[in-house]
């Protein structure tokens, strides 16, 4: 009998958590510490973030793709894995003594080119003085290289092997960019002349000789009258076309675009006002109309340190002078060599505004602080960049920010991408020795470039080279075909009836989960703790792809027991994993194609009428009495043409049936030409051995043109007085002889009933006959 004690809700036990290990923490490589430290935010689940970007003078490269693609991967992870709301800022440099000289160059050589009619003498002696110029200029850094260039360029050019022009650029790392440079117009210089020889003084012979010697011409024009260049829409219209390139590249390689975008043009007030401020709290000086930050105040004063991310670095005078630009290292009135400019004072042919200094721009460093103040304040939790701007430019950032805030750190988090080389080779836009990233979109897609980034650790160097892509393209081909074959198994294992029960032998039915499955659970968790693990260690993407990889393989081998095996939905489980892991960093993996439905209802009337016309032809074959095998290469020709045109795969399987997969056109016939030619060269193979084969045989044959009493009486002609042993193989040689001439007279039987010639051809269907 039920009593009231009996109907009390029971004592709820709380779980206990197994413990395997401790609990992993997100760790982030911080260059501040140069270790991996606990990420912790300032206001909890939200992530403050400033990324330097580009300089937009030139079409974006690999180098740049190293930087924005794995802050891009990071950036995912931690919004979409982690759960943080992250405020990503991101300027765009367009004020730098880069830009300026390259829009200057440009507006001065597009001037020489529009106002050139034709190709003439004093546009060639024009070209060969520059080109003078440039020699005694540029390889001046080697003893000897400007006067045997321009004394006998054919000698110089003939002794510059690769050894001499490897030491050379032990001298110069820029030699070889500026004998490359030398060797391309001097080309131009005497392919003009042969030209004018023969009476062509066309416009498009003298475009050819300038374009091939740009980069000389150029510089000469910018020397000659770069100061006359003063129109301010010339500096602004180089910067604009770049970044749109710019953020089209970045589009196109799926990198999420600024939370907030910022460009150093628009905060010239706003820069102003900083520094201002620096002066005021006694960390910077104006000389000679420009501004300098004092370092040897700043370092040591109140607690604040210069040079935190790479102390070592300080008071190099190559990277401060590349700090400074071009054309601000000539600026004068510096207390100290490491000062460096927050404000330049602008000269003729440079864009200028106005301060309380006079007309001037800001220098380099100076941009980035004051966008990052304006957005996120007196202090972040990460900034990020390239490696190559750690010292001086990070470095000037940190102490310029701390000194107008007054602050001990600006920064909380510094993250930097390491350096990328190619082949090998350190790759520079200042040496002109990169790849533009449309260049790598042309061999690679953005999907195959993510998956070499995401294979690399983001903070070390890395080789971006041919071996490392197919690697990558590997890894996207091994991953893609299983989420291929799961959607396939899984459209035949619910349009079969079976709803993924296995049918007994009585009738009954059973499910489909037993040890494998077990197993292939345990294992699959054990994959996700490890991945988590290792994001927690600094977002180490090469750990996660091993483990992704790892779980591929487990589940391959799982997979080929076959549709009446598998349990699919743990192999469902398994690939949507995978592919949320793959959408976290940014690559959509399997069938995500987004289409209309117009677009679905025009490939399913392709179907239909694709499997309408099979219909109408395998009834036609029936009709004709065709042989059976033609039934066979019809289905082949639906399959290997009709159906790839649609995208449709068909694998055959052990059980005499097809796995369907839905796949893009291109992935089929490409699968389908691979596989037809593996077939060609096993073919080719086995016809080489059959003649090979064939060959053999016919020698053979041939030997037993003689009769054995000819081979008797040939043996005792040579050796008339023969030894028992000699008389012994002789008999053996004759009864061997016997065979053979047996053989070849059965031989020259066909070869005259059939009228086949006596070669391999008529061997072939004499060994036909025989069968």
């Amino acid at each position: 009998m039920a009593t009231l004690n009996n109907r009390v809700q029971p004592k709820w036990h709380v779980p206990f958590e197994t413990k395997t290990a401790d609990k992993p923490v997100l760790k982030l490589y911080n260059s501040l510490t140069k270790s991996k430290t606990e990420f912790i935010p300032k206001r909890p689940g939200h992530i403050s973030w400033y990324n330097c970007g580009p300089t937009v003078y030139d079409a974006a490269h690999m180098g740049h793709a190293r930087t924005y693609l794995s802050m891009d991967i990071i950036r995912r992870v931690l919004q979409s894995y982690f759960g943080y709301q992250v405020q990503f800022v991101q300027n765009v440099t367009d004020i730098d003594d880069k830009i300026i000289l390259r829009a200057r160059q440009q507006y001065l050589f597009n001037n020489l080119k529009n106002s050139t009619d034709g190709l003439n003498t004093d546009l060639i002696h024009q070209v060969e003085k520059y080109w003078n110029d440039y020699a005694t200029s540029k390889l001046a850094t080697v003893e000897g290289a400007a006067v045997e260039a321009i004394s006998d360029w054919a000698a110089f050019e003939t002794k510059m092997t690769p050894e001499r022009l490897a030491q050379a650029v032990l001298a110069d790392e820029k030699f070889k960019m500026h004998f490359s440079a030398l060797q391309t117009s001097r080309s131009a210089i005497e392919a003009a002349k042969a030209t004018l020889s023969q009476g062509i003084q066309t416009k498009e012979s003298a475009y050819g000789l300038l374009d091939a010697s740009q980069d000389i011409v150029s510089l000469a024009l910018d020397k000659a009258g770069g100061e006359n260049v003063t129109d301010s829409k010339i500096f602004r219209e180089l910067p604009a076309y770049w970044e749109d390139m710019y953020f089209k590249d970045m589009k196109e390689l799926n990198v999420l675009a600024p939370s907030v975008k910022t460009r150093v043009s628009e905060f010239v007030p706003e820069i102003v006002a900083y520094v201002e401020k620096i002066i005021a709290n006694g960390y910077a000086y104006e000389a000679n109309g420009s501004v300098y930050f004092d370092t040897a105040r700043f370092d040591g004063h109140c607690g604040h340190y210069y040079a935190k991310l790479q102390p070592t670095s300080k008071g190099d005078t190559a990277l401060i002078e590349d700090g400074e630009g071009s054309l601000g290292a000539k600026l004068q009135g510096k207390r100290n060599p490491s000062d460096f400019a927050l404000w330049k004072s602008s000269k003729p042919g440079e864009p200028v505004w106005d301060s309380p200094w006079g007309k001037g721009r800001p220098g380099w460093h100076i941009e980035c602080s004051v966008m990052a103040s304006a957005v996120l304040g007196d202090n972040m939790d990460i900034h990020s960049g390239g490696i190559d701007l750690a010292f001086p430019h990070h470095d000037n950032e940190l102490a310029q920010s701390e000194a107008y805030y007054n602050c001990p750190q600006w920064v909380n988090y510094f993250l930097h991408a390491g350096h990328l080389h190619v082949e090998g080779q350190k790759m520079s836009k200042s040496l002109k020795n990169f790849i533009t990233i449309q260049e790598a979109l042309k061999l690679y897609t953005p999907r195959q470039m993510r998956l070499f980034f995401l294979a690399h650790p983001w903070h070390t160097k890395m080789d971006f080279k041919q071996s490392s892509m197919q690697e990558a393209i590997q890894i996207e081909t091994t991953i893609k075909n299983l989420m291929d074959n799961v959607a396939a198994l899984g459209h035949r294992i619910r349009s079969d009836g079976s709803r993924g029960s296995t049918l007994l032998p009585g009738g009954d039915i059973t499910h489909r989960w037993r040890n494998d499955e077990n197993e292939l659970s345990a294992f699959f968790r054990d994959r996700i703790d490890a991945v988590h693990a290792a994001l927690c260690d600094s977002i180490n993407t090469p750990a996660v792809l091993d483990e992704i990889m790892e779980l591929t393989t487990y589940t391959n081998k799982y997979l080929v027991k076959g549709a009446s095996y598998v349990n699919i939905d743990v192999l469902e489980d398994i690939t949507s994993w995978i592919s949320g892991m793959m959408e976290t960093f940014g690559i959509e993996m399997g069938s995500n194609a987004k289409s209309s439905s117009d677009a679905d209802q025009e490939f399913l009337m392709n179907c239909l009428r694709t499997l309408s016309s099979f219909r109408d032809r395998v009834r036609q074959f029936a009709l004709d009495k065709k042989d059976p095998k033609e039934y066979l290469k019809l289905c082949d020709e639906l399959r290997d043409q009709h159906l790839a045109e649609l995208g449709v795969a068909l694998d055959d399987q052990k059980d005499g049936t097809a796995l369907v997969k839905l796949l893009s056109p291109e992935e089929v016939k490409k699968a389908r030409d691979e596989k037809i030619a593996q077939q060609a060269a096993k073919a080719a193979k086995a016809a080489a051995a059959k003649a090979q084969r064939l060959q053999k045989g016919f020698d053979r044959l041939q030997k037993g043109k003689k009769s054995p009493e000819e081979i008797e009486t040939e043996r005792k002609q040579e050796n008339a007085e023969m030894s028992k042993n000699q008389l012994k193989k002789l008999a053996k040689e004759i009864e061997l002889q016997k065979g053979l001439h047996s053989e070849y007279e059965k031989y020259t039987t066909f070869l005259m009933e059939s009228g086949k010639s006596d070669d391999l051809n008529g061997y072939e269907a004499y060994l036909e006959q025989t069968k």
